[in-house]
């Protein structure tokens, strides 16, 4: 064997190792998407449910329609704000018929993991201090000057929930 031919193998074998492997990761990804869009399915039904305390839900044009023993109590809003630290916040916001804040959720965000991402309710319980508010009641900046606690090193991300909430209660 000459040296170029072992240099095409020293090449080749890795090569189709590669090959190999990313073949196999797009067959495990194929045959696993149905569940996992069904698992993601789930898990969001879930989440809706939690935060209407296991209220029936009804799909609308804007969101979803709350029902507890046939009567409409409230909605859920889906809501996207741009000013996060690292951008787009996703949101869904329970409110009663009164337009009063049952519940929030950050659905998907990009804040910096330690800091930002307290907005989320599995990191901490700062987002359930908008539970109980309404847009009449409540001033809607940032303590010391208003009535919301801000994350600390995270005034922007804060401030964007915060906005977010306000507007969707202004509406």
């Amino acid at each position: 064997m000459n040296i170029h031919a072992a240099t095409y193998m020293k090449i080749l074998k890795p090569t189709l190792l590669a090959l190999t492997c990313a073949l196999l990761l797009a067959f495990t990804n194929q045959f696993t998407q149905v569940t996992i869009e069904s698992n993601q399915r789930h898990y969001e039904e879930r989440v809706l449910r939690e935060m209407v305390n296991g209220a029936a839900l009804e799909k609308s044009a804007s969101g979803y329609r709350v029902y507890r023993n046939g009567t409409q109590i409230g909605t859920i809003e889906p809501f996207i704000t741009t000013r996060g630290y690292n951008g787009q916040i996703d949101l869904l916001i329970a409110l009663t018929s009164n337009r009063e804040v049952i519940s929030v959720r950050v659905t998907h965000h990009e804040e910096t993991p330690g800091i930002g991402d307290k907005i989320e309710q599995d990191v901490s319980g700062w987002i359930h201090q908008f539970a109980g508010r309404s847009a009449h009641d409540t001033n809607w900046m940032l303590s010391p000057g208003g009535d919301i606690d801000a994350i600390s090193g995270a005034t922007i991300t804060s401030r964007a929930v915060t906005s977010a909430i306000a507007e969707v209660l202004s509406e």
